[in-house]
Parts: C-alpha cells; structure tokens; sequence
C-alpha cells in the first residue's frame, strides 16, 4: 500500500469504476455552449437510443447502467467532471449501448453529433484526449470482466471501497469520512452482486470494526486491514 501527497490510499492496480478527467481542457467544443441541469435520478438518454447529442459532465455523476430483457442492471462505470458519454454512437453511427442517469444533481453539456465529430477529424489534440478517455474506459471494462471472472464478492465490495477512499473521503482523526452516500443496491450494481450479499459484507466489515456509519456517511476506521485482505488475494 501506498499514500501519495493528499494522504490517499493508492491500490496496486489503480482503475476506478469512478472515472473523472480534470486534467482535461474540453473548451474547444463547449466555449458556446450552456450546461443543461439534471435532477438525481433523471435519465439522460436509454439504452439502444440514438440520440442527437454527446454528453460531457460539467459537474455532478452520472451512472452508465445496462439492462438485461428480463430488466436486471448492471453498472458499468460512474462519470464525473469532464467525462464524455454517449460518445461511441457517433463513432459507429449504432445507438447508445448504455442508459445513462444522474446520480446526484448534475450540469452536463449537450453537443452535437456533428460538432463532436468536427472536431474529431480536425483537432488533432481534442482526437488524443477522446482516445484517452476511451483507452480508460476500455481497461476499466477489461477490470470489470476480470473482477466479476476471478474474484469473490468480499473482494469485489473491498476493491469499491478503496476506489471510493481514493476519490471522495476526507481524512479525519477516526479514518477516512467519504462524502458521498450511496445505497447497498447502488454497490450491489456496480460489482454485479445482490443488495443482500453487499448488505453482508458490510455488516461483517462493520461489526469487526473496519467501518462504521455516521449521519448516512461510511466511515472507514482501518483501510489498512481492506487493503491487507486485497493484497491477500
């Protein structure tokens, strides 16, 4: 285990299923444009639709889920600040493989199909920066397959909530405070178990005083003893 300068904790693979680009400079081709506003909850474009825009997160998180015909979600990843959806249709001219809905309220760009493929045949930089935020976005599906493949759910809630740590917690005296909230369903989405299984494993964290609960908030109390049992594994 490591800790880099903001005395987060850094996991020997670093892929997050929460995918931010600050390091990016979108301007290009949202210098005219003004952010639509999305409440929690609220669909930004289904499933197998063909929209008429790309998306580009301003600010908030919005969460790319599929679907099965029987109705049951997977979670793929969650986008935050600076991160493209709905980007491969344009590329491939299918519809969108993902529905896409805002996880918390949300500022997101609407662009233009035509736009963003301008751009992408004449701005040779913006045409780096859309391959790597798609080279992310593709080893982060091939963790994916290789967590669901390989490892049990207990690794799988653990590896979340290091994820989680690194990009949302503030460090305080009894541990790392996230500030985020998020349901058992919601992890249970993301690392392709049940709400019940999710629900055992952090009780089991719980009562062997790993974490704890405060105002809605997870409190991680000893990182060290989720990061010993993934390095365990």
């Amino acid at each position: 285990m490591q800790k880099n300068g903001s005395d987060k904790i850094i996991a020997h693979n670093i892929l997050s299923p929460w995918i931010e680009t600050n390091d990016i400079n979108w301007s290009c081709i949202i210098s005219n444009l003004t952010p639509k506003k999305f409440n929690k909850n609220d669909v930004i474009f289904q499933q197998d639709c063909n929209s008429k825009y790309v998306y580009l997160i301003k600010n908030g998180r919005v969460r790319l889920d599929i679907y099965s015909l029987t109705g049951e979600d997977k979670t793929v990843f969650i986008a935050g600040k600076g991160t493209f959806i709905g980007e491969l249709s344009p590329i491939d001219n299918l519809n969108n493989i993902c529905r896409a809905s805002a996880s918390t309220d949300s500022e997101i760009y609407l662009i233009l199909k035509s736009d963003f493929l301008k751009q992408l045949n004449t701005n040779i930089e913006f045409t780096k920066n859309i391959l790597t935020l798609s080279a992310k976005k593709i080893r982060l599906l091939v963790e994916d397959i290789k967590q669901l493949s390989f490892n049990n759910a207990s690794y799988r809630v653990c590896y979340a909530l290091v994820h989680l740590v690194n990009q949302y917690s503030t460090r305080t005296p009894d541990g790392y405070k996230l500030a985020m909230k998020f349901t058992h369903q919601e992890m249970a989405n993301l690392t392709g178990l049940s709400r019940v299984s999710v629900s055992n494993i952090i009780s089991d964290l719980h009562s062997k005083g790993i974490l704890k609960k405060m105002n809605g908030y997870l409190l991680i109390k000893d990182i060290e003893a989720i990061m010993s049992y993934l390095n365990d594994i």
